[in-house]
């Protein structure tokens, strides 16, 4: 148990920086050419940078805490890609309670945004969603425009939640990535019989 403490302190503490050069850099982008959206972008990154140094001292965080850092980090790169991007949100409020690991979904929409968007001419879109399964799982997704062959080197931010998950729920969580027609699913399932 110690062992697997110390493993995830170290998980949690390699997403911090990740997303936030990734969020310096879109600031940086606009202060010559859009001073006022930069001042703006400020004030966003500082809430999310508020928000993920109480979440990230966390196991679990409310699944609508989670909701809060993504939508900041979204926020953020909408200034960025400006209608490049489209985000779509639907989400199940009964769920908002749920606990979750942090940065579990806001790596995920990094990747979207990353591996997705970035790499599209003419943009795309985000789609954000929660729900219950009828098997009573929860499932938590993004679906970010794209190509799984683009989305294939994910870097640490995916293996890191793949062990995250590994070790919080031994086995009963998954992480599930799949090419729908012209766009790519990530999923993350929660077994709430065994975790709710």
């Amino acid at each position: 148990a110690s062992k697997n403490e110390i493993e995830l302190k170290n998980l949690r503490s390699q997403l911090n920086p990740h997303f936030l050069f990734n969020s310096l850099n879109s600031i940086r982008a606009l202060i010559d050419i859009e001073p006022r959206h930069a001042k703006s972008a400020v004030t966003t990154l500082s809430n999310l940078l508020r928000k993920s140094l109480v979440s990230g001292k966390e196991d679990l965080i409310p699944l609508e805490e989670e909701l809060e850092i993504v939508g900041n980090y979204l926020e953020l790169e909408k200034i960025r890609f400006e209608e490049r991007l489209h985000i779509i949100w639907e989400l199940d409020e009964q769920l908002n309670s749920f606990p979750v690991p942090p940065f579990c979904l806001q790596t995920l929409a990094e990747n979207a945004v990353k591996h997705g968007i970035s790499k599209q001419i003419e943009g795309g879109f985000i789609k954000i969603k929660t729900h219950r399964e009828e098997n009573n799982k929860v499932c938590i997704s993004v679906e970010n425009t794209g190509q799984l062959g683009s989305t294939t080197d994910t870097g640490i931010g995916i293996s890191n939640t793949k062990r995250r998950l590994a070790i919080q729920y031994n086995g009963k969580a998954d992480f599930i990535i799949e090419q729908l027609d012209n766009s790519v699913l990530s999923t993350l399932k929660f077994n709430t019989d065994e975790n709710n």
